[in-house]
């Protein structure tokens, strides 16, 4: 194992349609791994640090490009700050649906005790703090730099962080459904770009059980267009609890809250200009298990699903 096998399977990547398509559906290091092994390159997150930052890598390509044909968005359409579609609303959209289902999976090795025990209440009710109001900014610190004692070996679980109580489906990559899994992503993918005429890329792979939340977050690191694909195992709109997207309009800082449902295609855009932060939260305190799959995308999203209408 050595960063010479990482760089020898970059190579590979490049070289090869069938890898640059898998490559678009990988979001953590653990499966860039268990993808090399696949292929009879072998190496360690610690092998991929020491290839990125090698002078052998300064003229290659990226392994993970950044989307680059994010335009601003087209005159022709009045400025939103999100828009929302249910499956059934878009017409050929039944077999992308289909496809997602099975990516609604729950891990054997998610120690699910361990996380339950660590939901913390005064953290899940940032949720309804402002980035706006003055109480914000000292709160929003303490918590990036919060992390739980769990008192586990080997490597913390990705929920230790604070801001982050639900479960990255990604990082799981040892549990016998994760090969389906993820030959279904690369298939969902396939079927995206299909539809809107457009590249796709994984961008997340989350699953947030009862009692659950993402707290405030921008992603202004990787500005652009998200679309996200939300559902839920069950969904009973007078269940115990609430589950919500939540966002601070950035012209005007008023909270939006949108009340999750089932089966829910969402776009947003990502900015990285101060003054255009998308500050945005999720929870979910109901007794449904949500799932969330987010995608980058262009803006050529908006000619297959708003010029239409």
């Amino acid at each position: 194992m050595s960063k010479e096998a990482v760089i020898n399977f970059y190579e590979a990547i490049f070289n090869s349609e069938e890898l640059k398509q898998e490559i678009k559906a990988i979001t953590r290091p653990e499966e860039l791994i268990k993808l090399g092994a696949r292929n009879s390159y072998y190496f360690t997150i610690e092998d991929i640090t020491q290839a990125n930052t090698s002078s052998t890598r300064k003229n290659s390509k990226p392994l993970f490009p950044t989307n680059s044909s994010d335009a601003d968005v087209s005159n022709n359409f009045t400025q939103f700050y999100h828009y929302e579609f249910e499956f059934s609303e878009i017409p050929g959209f039944e077999e992308i649906a289909q496809e997602f289902e099975k990516l609604k999976i729950k891990p054997s090795t998610v120690h699910l005790n361990l996380y339950e025990q660590n939901f913390r209440e005064e953290d899940c009710k940032f949720t309804y703090v402002s980035p706006a109001s003055p109480a914000f900014k000292q709160m929003y610190e303490e918590l990036q730099n919060s992390y739980l004692d769990l008192d586990v070996p080997g490597p913390q679980p990705e929920y230790a962080w604070r801001p982050f109580h639900l479960i990255n489906l990604d990082v799981y990559v040892e549990h016998p459904l994760y090969e389906d899994y993820f030959r279904t992503k690369v298939r969902l993918l396939k079927l995206l770009e299909d539809f809107f005429a457009t590249e796709f890329r994984f961008s997340g792979s989350l699953w947030y059980p009862p009692n659950s939340y993402r707290l405030w977050h921008t992603n202004e690191t990787q500005p652009g267009w998200r679309m996200y694909l939300v559902d839920f195992d069950y969904f009973e709109p007078k269940d115990e609890g609430e589950a919500f997207f939540r966002y601070m309009n950035p012209s005007t800082k008023e909270l939006v809250t949108l009340e999750e449902k089932p089966k829910v295609v969402r776009f947003f855009k990502i900015e990285n200009e101060p003054s255009k932060l998308f500050w945005h939260c999720i929870a979910n305190t109901t007794k449904s298990n949500r799932w969330s799959f987010g995608f980058q995308v262009s803006n050529k999203w908006m000619e297959k699903l708003l010029q239409s209408s």
